[in-house]
């Protein structure tokens, strides 16, 4: 009982943004053993059944339960959005840096790259390169990242600009440090809460656009994800089936879409209070 309480003392002295992360991680893992828990995702004779006490969330076409799959396909959804967005902003963040550091003609050259890639619509490459390629995990998780770190390049440059005239960047660079210490050490550091509301932000667009993917059957089918659940209403919009194919997953995806504002928004206030005290 008295660890309870310490535990529960400690959580109460975290930051705010640091429990919203906590709470998303604990639900997550919740969820996890869940799917360690619940049945194998296999087909049966009970196509389309409704919602019942065998079934809770019924089944699809092929006989499969609705509530293990939308369990099944939880890893997937958040695993590659998580690393996808992660991907993305480290590429714009390498990119950025050396066009703030280096020479203005290597700087010229990345710009001119990322007007080049911005012209093009995001969505329509997304589009081409999964239908050519009809991706599995690991293709998803690179597509998605190399179709979204070319709209952080120029915000990240800009504030690695602001951070290159700080007396401590100039001074290092004075003791003969290095680009990358300073990267490491200063720049990275001082833009920390810009970085994580980039990622928060590239978190959330992945996650719609590997729902899309998997909606509009660009993706293996044999990768299980709340979009691909989704399209297996297609067929029965007509019919009561669409309800329980459709819904549960299509639930899913909002709620984890509202998970991830709201921890933006409690990581974006905790920011903004370390910011203003450090002033």
């Amino acid at each position: 009982m008295k660890q309870i309480l310490r535990s529960s003392s400690i959580f109460q002295t975290l930051p705010k943004g640091w429990k919203s992360v906590l709470i998303l991680f604990g639900l997550v893992a919740v969820l996890s053993l869940l799917m360690i828990a619940s049945p194998d995702y296999k087909t049966s004779r009970d196509t389309l059944a409704p919602p019942g006490t065998e079934h809770w969330l019924g089944t699809n076409d092929i006989g499969q339960d609705v509530l293990s799959g939308v369990v099944l396909a939880l890893p997937n959804t958040i695993i590659i959005s998580v690393v996808s967005a992660g991907l993305a902003l480290m590429i714009a963040l390498v990119f950025a840096l050396v066009a703030a550091i280096y020479s203005r003609t290597l700087a010229a050259i990345i710009l001119r790259m990322v007007d080049i890639a911005q012209i093009v619509p995001s969505i329509l490459l997304i589009l081409l390169l999964a239908a050519w390629f009809q991706p599995g995990f690991t293709g998803v998780i690179l597509i998605l990242a190399l179709i979204a770190w070319y709209d952080d390049v120029r915000v990240l440059r800009a504030i690695i600009l602001r951070e290159l005239t700080r007396e401590n960047v100039q001074y290092a660079r004075q003791m003969q440090a290095s680009w990358s210490y300073c990267a490491r050490y200063h720049i990275i550091p001082a833009i920390w809460p810009s970085l994580l509301a980039l990622y928060v932000q590239n978190l959330r667009q992945t996650a719609m656009k590997l729902a899309g993917l998997g909606f509009l059957g660009l993706t293996d089918p044999r990768l299980l994800t709340w979009g691909s659940m989704m399209q297996d209403a297609l067929n029965y919009m007509y019919e009561p089936a669409w309800s329980w194919l459709l819904l549960p997953p299509a639930l899913c995806l909002t709620v984890f879409l509202l998970c991830i504002l709201f921890v933006g928004q409690r990581l974006e206030r905790y920011s903004l209070a370390m910011s203003s005290e450090t002033s």
